[in-house]
């Protein structure tokens, strides 16, 4: 039972700090109104380092969940955008963390920051934009730019756990042999 009673203390804590962090960075200037530079992310991706990836998609939901309800934005296209692209690169981070050995943080990061853009690009098509024509070249242009910073943002949020992730010490919950 006391093990149950610190994992969720855990995940309280994660939630609270991944939704500091994203209200935190609607303060920082953007190239985009919409456009966030994703640094919950910064928690998710400790989770995945220290704890599991039950918790991390936990702290994610809950994160969605209750920055919708705090903003007012639950089941708006921008919470519909949230929550499709969330989950879907947090599940291909997961599945990358699968053969961690073989990947870095960063390379983890960018790989899912720029997946994470490329779905929200897909929603955003579908629940908006059907009827325009993909091809012309000022919409290529904005597309690669918005994917070439979903890697930049990556990149910073896996130098930023990479520093951070020599300083929290690895939750003795996690097996050893698991490599989530």
């Amino acid at each position: 039972m006391e093990v149950k009673k610190k994992r969720e203390v855990y995940i309280a804590a994660f939630v609270l700090l991944a939704l500091y962090l994203s209200l935190l960075e609607s303060l920082i200037p953007k190239p985009f109104p919409w456009m966030k530079f994703g640094f919950s992310n910064i928690i998710i991706l400790v989770i995945l380092e220290k704890w599991d990836k039950k918790m991390a998609f936990e702290v994610l939901l809950l994160r969605i969940f209750i920055q919708a309800l705090m903003l007012g934005t639950m089941f708006s296209p921008g919470f519909l955008v949230s929550l499709c692209s969330g989950f879907l690169s947090l599940c291909l981070t997961t599945m990358l963390y699968r053969v961690r050995k073989y990947l870095s943080l960063l390379s983890i990061s960018c790989l899912s920051a720029m997946f994470h853009n490329a779905i929200q690009l897909v929603v955003v098509y579908f629940l908006l934009f059907r009827n325009i024509s993909l091809q012309s070249k000022s919409i290529m242009i904005f597309i690669f730019a918005f994917l070439l910073l979903g890697v930049i943002s990556g990149l910073i949020t896996g130098i930023l756990v990479s520093k951070l992730a020599l300083r929290i010490p690895r939750s003795k919950d996690k097996k050893e042999t698991e490599v989530v």
